[in-house]
């Protein structure tokens, strides 16, 4: 009787154990797994800063639209209501270039559809806000795109404003020098932002005053 008991407890010990090949590769397991999710959590978390980046950017281009076509006064009681908003982006040009930020600005001074004073940003002057651009995402390319769906990149520098009492945009082009430049072919303009892992997305504003992220 004791040696059929033995012989049971001895056959449901081995039955509800792990030998140490099963416990090792059930470790090896368990730590594949874990890579895994934690490198496409690398992944997924530099796509979501860029996609907030260029929504953030988005947003600053439909807020300057807006603020142009809705008669906005750039100060109380200043009575001044015809001033064109925009957006300006200088990563190659001339007066503190910056492919970390751009600037949202109103066309105040001598109303030639970009930021006069690119770098500062005074109470007063020309600029809304300065934007910054966070998680090490960046400026990469600004682009023109032409009549025939071609781009021409490589610019130093462009700004967007809009003017009441149309939604379409100004927009005013720099070489990679920093001096204007016309493109009399041109429908419209591509930003693109790069990600630290090298992901890209753009937003295209085109003269008829529409804006779209790809």
């Amino acid at each position: 009787m004791f040696n059929l008991l033995t012989q049971r407890y001895q056959k449901n010990n081995h039955l509800g154990g792990f030998t140490l090949i099963e416990l090792l590769v059930s470790v090896s397991i368990i730590g594949l797994i874990t890579t895994v999710v934690v490198f496409n959590q690398g992944d997924l978390s530099d796509q979501i800063s860029l996609s907030n980046v260029v929504n953030d950017l988005d947003l600053q281009i439909r807020e300057a639209q807006t603020y142009g076509i809705s008669v906005r006064e750039r100060t109380p009681s200043s009575n001044d209501f015809n001033i064109s908003y925009g957006v300006d982006f200088n990563i190659l040009g001339i007066n503190s270039p910056t492919n970390v930020a751009y600037y949202s600005f109103a066309d105040s001074g001598s109303k030639n559809g970009y930021f006069d004073t690119f770098g500062t940003c005074t109470t007063g002057g020309e600029c809304v806000i300065r934007n910054n651009i966070s998680r090490g995402n960046t400026i990469s390319q600004l682009c023109v795109v032409t009549s025939t769906g071609t781009e021409t990149c490589g610019l130093g520098r462009l700004a967007i404003s809009f003017t009441r009492p149309n939604p379409v945009a100004r927009i005013v082009f720099f070489n990679s020098s920093g001096s204007p430049v016309t493109y009399s072919n041109h429908r419209g303009a591509r930003v693109q932002m790069t990600s630290p892992k090298g992901k890209v997305k753009s937003i295209i504003v085109y003269t008829t005053g529409q804006v779209s992220v790809q």
